[in-house]
């Protein structure tokens, strides 16, 4: 699904609804929740969970809550995604109804972060979840994130490991903002929505981004699907 590189290499992916974009773009940065004066045009995200990413303290430097950072994900296809694409297609009220066929991914890597000076935390799992660990040092990424977990397809529990879940949930939280010029480039579902991006990307006068199609970073359930 991803290519295996070096843990202070990795990929590091952040997804958010296309429509969002042009705000993004015109900001140049990313921003943590807890950053006063930022709106989301579309917010795919669960109340709930945002809610407790407020209160759920990070246990090392630079410190704070969870919400204090703008989270990226070591993999594609992540269980936040899963229940977008599945959850809310299903037509589940008061919830985000487009599936993830809308979302982009945003792209950078370990090393950029890193070599930009910004502060940031990794986490071994779920920043939800209490016995989720985080640190600020890039050489304990080799064994904080499950890496053989974040290259497989399927992720979900099985009975002789009940925490695969938890684990694949591990993120890359940049504390309070993330540069756009530190984006490697964009992810999309479809053809379709590769146009569709370009034109958001072209409207901020930006020609030159890197821009791919990669289905297989995405579920696209259909409400078939769903209901089967």
């Amino acid at each position: 699904m991803i290519e295996k590189r070096p843990p202070e290499q990795a990929l590091i992916m952040h997804f958010t609804h296309i429509d969002n974009l042009p705000a993004i773009l015109t900001a140049g940065r990313l921003v943590a929740d807890n950053v006063v004066g930022e709106r989301l045009v579309t917010d795919v995200g669960s109340a709930a969970i945002k809610a407790s990413r407020r209160t759920r303290r990070v246990t090392c430097p630079p410190g704070g809550v969870v919400a204090d950072y703008v989270p990226f994900y070591f993999a594609p296809r992540s269980p936040m995604m899963y229940r977008i694409a599945r959850e809310h297609e299903a037509g589940k009220p008061g919830c985000y109804p487009g599936g993830d066929d809308p979302l982009v991914y945003l792209v950078s890597s370990v090393d950029r972060v890193h070599a930009a000076g910004l502060p940031w935390v990794a986490s071994d799992g779920n920043c939800a979840a209490s016995l989720t660990c985080f640190s600020p040092r890039l050489s304990d990424l080799a064994h904080l994130v499950d890496w053989p977990l974040m290259r497989e397809k399927v992720w979900k529990d099985v009975p002789e490991d009940q925490d695969r879940m938890r684990r694949r949930m591990a993120e890359l939280l940049v504390h309070q903002e993330f540069p756009l010029d530190l984006i490697a480039g964009y992810v999309v579902r479809t053809p379709q929505r590769e146009t569709q991006l370009r034109h958001v990307l072209r409207s901020a006068g930006i020609i030159d981004a890197y821009v791919v199609v990669r289905a297989d970073w995405y579920y696209g359930f259909t409400r078939r699907e769903v209901r089967e």
